[in-house]
């Protein structure tokens, strides 16, 4: 069940992942229980067991430092920067917990993406894909980049060589895609709504869609540009953020995708990586509103039930 070259795949997730965040204006409408509601409807349903589940560690900074400058890094210690970074209405200046929650899901992010390259296969982290945070500074409610953090990890113990990063949450990745711009070993494939970089790269396939789009005109930007991007590059990890900020239903995109139309999006992926026999990191990115949980649950319910095709 959800398997295709080695080990059954896993879940990553911890008590962590749940965190309060009040934030102006009522901009941020993320459901904190998000991650948990898929944990527990997945072990209600009996799709995964508990020992599926790993707990990632606290990410360090010295994991940290492979991507982001020190004296960045310095600045998030103080809750109230923090704060201002996310432009929440009220931190508490003695508790830094926001960052806490930060530093365990990229923990999740890192684990996720070495278990599916030791193991070969696909691992879920239930939280990730802070894609908008660059080297020195916070962008788009994103403190630091785990993806990239992620990545450095791997390549620092000479694990991998090529890795392609699809990016298909409604918002452009644009700080990993700056970040790598000038890497040949990693190449960055993004479908989203307005851009907030503009990039020229032979590692680089940035597609703009309008709003509104429905799921005929975005499954067939996925479908026609995504496998050339297998062929010209053929890497060796995937590391996958599924979005759920295109669902119709969500809160602050402005795209149209149905549920049939978010599955048969993810699925695609996940069978690019079946075919190759790829390990494959899933992270959630992106997804607002009550209804958002949905979208990435289903994913991994039709992965766990081996619908890899």
């Amino acid at each position: 069940m959800g398997w295709f070259a080695g080990k059954p795949c896993r879940i990553v997730y911890r008590s962590e992942y749940m965190t309060s965040i009040h934030a102006q204006d009522n901009h941020q409408t993320f459901d904190v229980m998000k991650f948990k509601k898929i944990r527990d409807q997945l072990v209600k349903e009996r799709l995964v067991r508990r020992r599926q589940i790993l707990a990632p560690e606290f990410l360090s900074e010295e994991d940290m430092l492979l991507v982001h400058q020190k004296s960045y890094l310095e600045s998030l210690k103080n809750p109230l920067l923090v704060g201002q970074a996310l432009a929440l209405d009220y931190v508490n200046p003695w508790d830094n917990y926001i960052m806490e929650y930060f530093r365990y899901v990229a923990g999740g992010t890192t684990l996720a993406v070495e278990y599916a390259l030791e193991h070969r296969t696909t691992v879920f982290n239930l939280g990730g894909g802070y894609h908008h945070a660059h080297p020195d500074r916070a962008e788009g409610f994103c403190l630091i980049n785990d993806v990239a953090i992620a990545i450095e990890k791997v390549r620092k113990k000479q694990r991998v060589e090529k890795i392609l990063v699809i990016d298909l949450d409604y918002h452009q990745g644009n700080g990993t895609m700056l970040i790598y711009r000038d890497d040949p070993g990693v190449f960055t494939f993004s479908i989203h709504a307005s851009n907030w970089a503009t990039l020229e790269s032979p590692t680089n396939v940035d597609l703009e869609l309008p709003s509104h789009v429905q799921d005929a005109v975005y499954l067939a930007a996925l479908k026609e540009n995504l496998p050339p991007v297998f062929e010209r590059f053929d890497p060796d990890l995937l590391i996958y953020l599924a979005g759920g900020d295109p669902f119709i239903l969500d809160s602050l995109g402005d795209f149209d995708i149905t549920e049939a139309g978010m599955l048969e999006r993810d699925m695609f992926v996940y069978q690019q990586a079946c075919r190759r026999k790829l390990p494959l990191a899933v992270v959630a990115g992106g997804g607002y509103g009550p209804e958002s949980w949905r979208v990435y649950y289903n994913f991994i319910k039709a992965v766990l039930r081996g619908r890899c095709k």
